[in-house]
């Protein structure tokens, strides 16, 4: 039991430490933009020594990139366990689509371009990307399956035909967003959810 304990409070200071980073670092995007922030300042800001830092995140990328996939994950998690619970495929692709933009609906504009930058359309990240994708693609293309063994597809066109036309819809929903100020997310995503449910749908 003793040799558990000193583990156990070694990995409670890395996360203590690392959440500090990540807050600072936010308070900091959220004042001066991602771009202005330095590493210096968030060092200064979260009041730990250059060492720390490193120890946590080699490269302020590193750093940029734990953020957007925390936010990812966040948002991700908001829906899908609920999602689980939900039956009738409409009603699933509408939670699903909704909930991602009623969570992005009140991000601060310095965070659209890191969320387009490591997860919709830059290639600062593939691999994060991919894997949000992949994760995403499962989820859709599950709500496809479950509807065409129900008989409750209108078409019968292949799963990730159909799986391709709702991720791509939502995608360019996201990119608009991250691109346009002012962009309605949260109306327009529920104009993409009345047009697939109408479409693939019976």
């Amino acid at each position: 039991m003793t040799a558990v304990q000193p583990v156990n409070r070694i990995e409670r200071r890395k996360l203590k430490f690392r959440q500090k980073i990540t807050e600072a670092a936010i308070r900091l995007f959220e004042e001066n933009g991602v771009a202005d922030t330095s590493v210096a300042s968030i060092i200064k800001e979260a009041d730990i020594a250059h060492k720390t830092f490193f120890n946590h995140f080699p490269t302020k990328d590193h750093l940029l990139r734990h953020v957007a996939s925390a936010y990812s994950e966040r948002a991700y998690q908001s829906f899908a366990d609920e999602i689980s619970r939900i039956k009738d495929p409409k009603k699933r692709i509408a939670f699903c689509l909704n909930s991602i933009a009623n969570e992005l609906k009140g991000v601060k504009d310095h965070y659209k371009e890191l969320l387009n930058l490591y997860l919709i359309s830059g290639v600062a990240e593939s691999d994060l990307q991919q894997e949000q994708r992949a994760q995403f693609t499962r989820l859709i293309s599950q709500i496809i399956a479950d509807a065409k063994e129900q008989n409750q597809l209108k078409y019968d066109f292949p799963v990730d035909m159909l799986s391709d036309i709702i991720i791509g819809l939502c995608i360019s929903t996201l990119l608009a967003w991250t691109l346009e100020e002012g962009y309605p997310i949260v109306a327009k995503m529920r104009n993409q959810v009345t047009f697939i449910n109408t479409t693939i749908f019976a």
